[in-house]
């Protein structure tokens, strides 16, 4: 494959100027890494390079006959799944499951030859399972099956690291390494942090421009600078409630079991997390964090037939669930997905959906915060004073003033995870759930929430459950650790955090 001209690249979206006068040259054969802050451009470039978007002006040069495949942050599974409720517990009840295409289906609606690229992939034995009951990392495996099965000569990934656990991460970076070996151009997107050595070029944007066009050896991450610990108590002293809700044990587990089909997700699990105790939930992918989570969050049907209380009170008591909910306040990538944005919840990207006709398209940020209230996706019902305040003290926290007044859709992919941590905190709930919080935010972003999150912990008595992979991104303020394995804890106890 022949090199890959941008001459002089803007890219602009309404009156919105994404990208700025960007111009390289890339060489055949070699690879190439974006960095840069949260909402600088970087995913829009990648969609110029894979030929997904045209400029507004300037010039691209491709190889004649260059075959290119993106593979996006965020898969398309449901729209493949036909599943168009915004209700996400619908994968636990296997309502509409049943036409919803397998792995091994859904990769041969691109080509029969699948056997080599599961296997690659390492998802064969995932083959006969559904798209929509699919872990985070096995998502993101099945998304670069589909690309490899075209067979690209370039292909661009996405922050494919996000969402993975530190094996599958390793292993990928092997694999993108082998892949670009055996000829194929590698145009990655990903945080500084976790840039792999075969890149042979790193592209720094910042606010849309060309900051540095480098070798790799010859990259230096830009340092951080940190906020001053005052600052942040200052923003967060206008949203101090005192808790009135009273219980003892937000979640007791007695030897919990969850089953789908013939496929023991979980096994027998004890677990038990009093008022204002902090913990994290680690394990790898497919380890069924997930499935716990969601008996927590009323979403499962199987907690009906558990040994299982929450806030006090055994399930199926008669409490409804969003008795349960409104207790609760959560976070995760599944959430991002079903939350209703453009004529479709995969319209991430400024530019790609223009008209704003559709409801969920004009949904503002501001009232993507204000529905953490009523736990509703999409628009939220008429606030009180309060909560107006509540929401516009958050944009600062969350250094998000630009987007105050601007559309959800908007903002960058980021930006809209931060948003939706703002909606999992505005109304300061009892138990705050955070199912990988940090995925897909750069690194001053995570730092930066996670001071915000041991303010939040010194000031109120919240519980909180702590999701992610990498020990590095858990807050000081979390004492506790329930590690999963295979469907059953591997560790249940004290557990001190990296400084």
């Amino acid at each position: 494959m022949n090199s890959i001209e941008f001459k002089h690249i803007s890219f602009k979206t309404d009156d919105k100027t994404i990208l700025k006068d960007i111009s390289f040259d890339l060489p055949e054969g070699h690879s190439m890494a974006i960095v840069g802050p949260s909402g600088c451009g970087k995913t829009t470039l990648g969609r110029l390079i894979a030929q997904k978007l045209i400029p507004s002006s300037g010039e691209i040069l491709f190889p004649e006959g260059a075959v290119c495949q993106m593979v996006e942050q965020q898969d398309n599974f449901m729209t493949v799944s036909r599943i168009g409720s915004s209700y996400y517990g619908q994968r636990y009840e296997n309502q509409g499951m049943d036409e919803a295409p397998s792995v091994q289906s859904f990769l041969q609606q691109t080509t029969s030859d699948v056997d080599w690229v599961m296997l690659l992939m390492d998802i064969a034995h995932l083959k006969n399972s559904k798209l929509m009951q699919l872990s985070n990392g096995e998502r993101k495996r099945t998304q670069l099956a589909a690309a490899l099965l075209e067979h690209p000569d370039l292909l661009v990934l996405d922050q494919p690291f996000v969402g993975l656990d530190v094996l599958s991460r390793q292993k990928l970076t092997t694999q993108i390494g082998e892949l670009h070996q055996s000829g194929k151009a590698i145009v990655l997107i990903c945080d500084p942090l976790h840039l792999p050595e075969q890149m042979d070029w790193v592209l720094v944007l910042g606010n849309g421009r060309l900051v540095q066009w480098v070798r790799r050896a010859d990259y230096i991450p830009e340092r951080l600078v940190e906020d001053a610990p005052e600052t942040m108590e200052h923003s967060f002293a206008e949203l101090q409630v005192s808790s009135e809700d009273q219980f003892e044990f937000a979640v007791k587990m007695n030897a919990v079991n969850v089953v789908h089909g013939e496929r023991e997700i979980l096994k027998n699990i004890n677990w038990t997390v009093r008022k204002g105790e902090r913990w994290a939930l680690m394990g790898p992918n497919g380890a069924g964090k997930t499935t716990l989570l969601s008996l927590i969050t009323a979403d499962n049907p199987q907690g009906y037939v558990n040994d299982l209380t929450l806030f006090d009170r055994k399930r199926g008591s008669g409490e409804s669930i969003w008795d349960i909910k409104k207790r609760i306040g959560y976070v995760s990538p599944e959430l991002h997905l079903y939350f209703l944005r453009g004529k479709g919840i995969f319209n991430t990207i400024p530019g790609l959906e223009k008209s704003i006709s559709s409801g969920g398209n004009s949904l503002r940020c501001d009232e993507v915060i204000t529905s953490g209230f009523n736990d509703q996706i999409g628009f939220s019902s008429s606030n009180s004073d309060y909560q107006k305040k509540a929401v516009k003290a958050w944009f600062p926290i969350l250094q998000l003033e630009h987007l105050s007044d601007s559309r959800f859709a908007d903002a960058s992919l980021s930006e809209q995870r931060l948003l939706l941590l703002a909606r999992a905190l505005v109304k300061m709930p009892s138990l705050l759930i955070l199912d990988e919080p940090c995925q897909g935010l750069d690194s001053h972003q995570i730092r930066r929430f996670t001071r915000m999150l041991d303010v939040i912990c010194s000031h109120l008595e919240t519980t909180v459950i702590y999701v992610t992979h990498y020990p590095e991104e858990i807050p000081q303020s979390v004492t506790k650790l329930l590690q999963l394995e295979n469907g059953q804890v591997k560790f249940c106890g004290s557990f001190f955090p990296e400084s």
